[in-house]
């Protein structure tokens, strides 16, 4: 995780204060605090792709599609994390605790890039695990179209993992009932590298 870490440990209170007064996105660790880095343009892409294709996709169903600047929040770890999209499905639930996060995503995708790839499929995916609404997880290459699926059932389910590897192949997102190719979430990336 290549983030700049603030040493002085915060109440979930001030990490609030200190997004609202910096205007900057900041991942809240059980009182540890980490400034986000900016993506990259394949990375941004890639990301703006996935929102297009979610809200094509969902848009006649009682789902909402949030971007990277929406946090998560887990409770039962107190942690405020930031995927690069995230899907809800009936009522939007948002924390008493961190007002601004929503608890309920049932889909969570992150892109991976050189600095983040290790904590996304890592402690990332173990802390998102906590979750009882997610049944899926989706981590999107940066440097080629391919995909890393993991869906469970149920909250006590083991997780099941696939991969989708090539523009002309489809991604099944089993928890929303849709699928799309990878070409598509890949669009305009070819000259970015």
């Amino acid at each position: 995780m290549e983030q700049s870490h603030i040493t002085q440990k915060l109440t979930l209170a001030e990490y609030q204060q200190l997004e609202e007064d910096n205007y900057q996105r900041y991942e809240y660790h059980d009182g540890e605090v980490y400034a986000m880095a900016g993506g990259d343009p394949v990375h941004n892409v890639i990301g703006g792709n996935v929102i297009t294709v979610l809200n094509q996709l969902l848009r006649k169903r009682d789902c909402t599609v949030f971007t990277s600047d929406q946090k998560v929040y887990i409770e039962f770890i107190n942690r405020s994390l930031y995927p690069d999209a995230s899907v809800s499905c009936g009522p939007v639930e948002r924390s008493d605790q961190d007002t601004k996060a929503i608890v309920n995503p049932v889909l969570l995708v992150e892109v991976l890039s050189g600095s983040t790839e290790a904590y996304d499929r890592g402690k990332k995916f173990e802390y998102y695990s906590k979750l009882n609404s997610l049944k899926e997880y989706v981590l999107l290459s940066q440097h080629e179209p391919v995909a890393q699926v993991f869906y469970r059932d149920s909250p006590t389910s083991i997780w099941q993992m696939s991969w989708v590897n090539g523009r002309q192949e489809i991604l099944c997102l089993q928890s929303l009932e849709i699928e799309t190719t990878l070409e598509e979430l890949y669009l305009k990336t070819e000259n970015l590298s």
